[in-house]
C-alpha cells in the first residue's frame, strides 16, 4: 500500500496543503516548528484516527477554523481508494469512497501505518498506560475482532465500576449482579489476554532478529506481557469482590495489563542506556512491519519522523537497508546531510521554509 497524494485543510498550522508522492520515500527537511511533523501526524490519523501525540483532538484543528479535514487517495491491492477525515467540535467523521462509515471501527485498518518518533522512547519509560495502547492500537489495526472485543470489554467495566460505586451505600451488599457482570467482564477479558499474547509472541520474534541487525550485534531483545491476572479469571476477580468496593474500581484486568522489554534478560527500563532503549523501540516498530505484512500481505506505510539524527552511521545505515523496497517511507529532519541519501534508493524531498514547501522532483 502506498499514499499517491495528500490534501490537507485548517489542520495544525496549515490552512491548506497538497502534494503527490513517492511510492518509495519522501524526505521533509526544515527547522523545527515549520509543519514537517504536522505531515506525518496527519497520515498517521488518516490511518488510525487519532494523533500520535495529544489527546484533545480539536488542537488538531486550526485555529479559527471549525474543522480539520484530510482527504488522500491511497493505492491498495492495485487499486486507487479515496479517504477521508473529518475532525470537528463535535467529533470525527471518516469516508471511504466519500460513502461516510458508520463506526470508526469499520475504518480503522484500511491504511496501516507505523510510526517511530522521539516520544516513542517512552513506551520503555514511561507508564503502563503508553504500553497498552500501543498494545490496542496496533493490534487494533490488523483485527476487527480485538476492536470488538476491546469496545465491549471497556462498556461492561464501566458497568461493573459503577455497580462497584453503587454497592458501596447498601448495607445489604447483594453480590448476584455483580457477579453476572463478572462473567461478561470475563468472557472479554480471556479473548483479549489470548490476542495480546499471541501478538506478543510474533512481535518479540521478529524484534529480536531486527536488533541484532541495527545493532550488529549478538544480544537477545525479548518482550515480555505481563497481565494482571494469567488464568483463573473469575476466581481472581471474585477474590477481589471486598476490595473492588471498598474502592469503588475493577482493580485486575486487562486495563491493569503491562509489556517489559529486556536485552540478555536484563530489563531496559531500568539498566538499559539511551541507544538501547532506542534501537529497542525501533526494532519493536520495525517489527510490526513485518507482523503486518504476515496478517495482510502487505506492507504499512512508515513515518520517521526526525529519528534518523538520533542513530548512528551504522545503525542508520541498517536500518535505510532493512526498510529498503519493502515499505514508502515519511522522513522528516533538519538537516539532509544528517541523512545518508546513498543509502536511499528513491525519493522525492521537500523543504519547508516560514510556511513555505518546495517540492523537488523524483530522485533516483
Amino acid at each position: 500500500m502506498n499514499v499517491k497524494s495528500l490534501n490537507l485543510r485548517s489542520f495544525r498550522n496549515y490552512e491548506t496543503f497538497s502534494s503527490t508522492f513517492s511510492d518509495s520515500t519522501n524526505i521533509f527537511i526544515g527547522k523545527n516548528a515549520q509543519g514537517k511533523t504536522s505531515i506525518l501526524e496527519s497520515l498517521y490519523v488518516l490511518g488510525l484516527t487519532k494523533s500520535h501525540k495529544i489527546n484533545k483532538e480539536r488542537d488538531l484543528i486550526r485555529i479559527g477554523a471549525e474543522y480539520a479535514k484530510i482527504n488522500a487517495l491511497i493505492n491498495l491491492n492495485s487499486k486507487d481508494i479515496e479517504l477521508d477525515i473529518v475532525v470537528s467540535k463535535a467529533g470525527k467523521k471518516a469516508k471511504y469512497n466519500q460513502i461516510e462509515l458508520e463506526r470508526l471501527s469499520d475504518y480503522i485498518g484500511i491504511l496501516n501505518v507505523v510510526m517511530f518518533a522521539p516520544e516513542d522512547l517512552d513506551l520503555i519509560k514511561g507508564n503502563p498506560q503508553i504500553r497498552r495502547k500501543f498494545l490496542d492500537l496496533e493490534l487494533g489495526q490488523i483485527s476487527k475482532e480485538y476492536l470488538y472485543n476491546l469496545q465491549n470489554y471497556r462498556k461492561v467495566l464501566k458497568q461493573r465500576n459503577d455497580l462497584l460505586k453503587a454497592i458501596q451505600s447498601k448495607k445489604d451488599k447483594d453480590l448476584m449482579l455483580l457477579d453476572i457482570i463478572t462473567d461478561q467482564l470475563v468472557g472479554f477479558m480471556e479473548k483479549i489476554v489470548k490476542q495480546r499474547q499471541e501478538f506478543i509472541d510474533i512481535v518479540k520474534n521478529h524484534a529480536n532478529r531486527i536488533y541484532k541487525k541495527i545493532s550488529n550485534s549478538e544480544d537477545n531483545f525479548d518482550v515480555k506481557y505481563l497481565p494482571s491476572i494469567k488464568n483463573e479469571f473469575k476466581k481472581e476477580l471474585s477474590s477481589k469482590y471486598q476490595y473492588d468496593i471498598i474502592t469503588g474500581t475493577t482493580n485486575l484486568g486487562v486495563h491493569r495489563d503491562d509489556i517489559e522489554f529486556f536485552i540478555n534478560n536484563i530489563p531496559i527500563k531500568t539498566h538499559g542506556s539511551q541507544g538501547e532503549m532506542r534501537t529497542a523501540v525501533l526494532s519493536i516498530k520495525l517489527a510490526l512491519i513485518d507482523f503486518i505484512h504476515q496478517f495482510r500481505d502487505d506492507y504499512p506505510i512508515l513515518l520517521l519522523d526526525d529519528v534518523l539524527s538520533e542513530l548512528d552511521k551504522d545503525r542508520q545505515n541498517n536500518l535505510l537497508d532493512y526498510i529498503k523496497d519493502k515499505t514508502q517511507t515519511f522522513i522528516t529532519s533538519t538537516d539532509i546531510n544528517e541523512i545518508n541519501i546513498k543509502k536511499i534508493r528513491k525519493y522525492k524531498l521537500f523543504t519547508i521554509e516560514n510556511g513555505t514547501i518546495k517540492e523537488s522532483d523524483i530522485y533516483e
